[in-house]
């Protein structure tokens, strides 16, 4: 456990994960010749559970942690079952949390997405490895559609992004 990242016990979990954890990656590849650019992101998401209160025993400031918790996967459950309406033109709820709108990008249909789901066998977990299970196979549903974002050249704001590093470049 990192100092960025608490953890506290609960009666579900002695070490309980208070927080989702994002690690996000930006690769950009240039073409010198050309001056032609593609890019690519690298989201790893560990989300933390949803926490029955009733089961967990959370009050005051772990109650509070847990609300915000429960709020923010029922909003990427939200994003989900929007993009999962087959209607695009409807409203995709991306900024009802900071998860869904860090990971926009990512659940929008241009990119390729992995989800591993980690549920508990034990009998007191029904529940919980039942919702995770029916979340992920919604998850499933989402139709992806990558392709390579390109940055061209002749576009306008390209052209003067170029050319403003390139003036910058001769200042230096």
């Amino acid at each position: 456990t990192t100092a960025m990242r608490v953890t506290h016990e609960t009666l579900l979990n002695e070490a309980s994960s208070r927080s989702h954890t994002v690690f996000t990656l930006t690769l950009i590849q240039t073409n010198t010749s050309s001056g032609e650019s593609i890019s690519g992101k690298l989201h790893l998401v560990d989300l933390a559970g949803s926490e029955r209160v009733k089961k967990s025993g959370s009050s005051g400031l772990r109650l509070k942690e847990a609300t915000v918790i429960n709020r923010s996967l029922s909003a990427l459950g939200s994003v989900v079952l929007a993009l999962n309406s087959g209607n695009r033109s409807a409203h995709i709820p991306y900024r009802d949390s900071k998860l869904t709108r860090m990971l926009q990008d990512s659940l929008g249909g241009n990119s390729y997405t992995t989800l591993l789901a980690t549920v508990n066998p034990a009998v007191e977990h029904w529940d919980e490895s039942t919702n995770t299970l029916l979340f992920a196979a919604r998850c499933q549903e989402v139709a992806q559609k990558p392709q390579i974002n390109a940055a061209d050249p002749s576009n306008p704001q390209m052209a003067k992004c170029t050319q403003l590093q390139s003036e910058l470049a001769a200042l230096r």
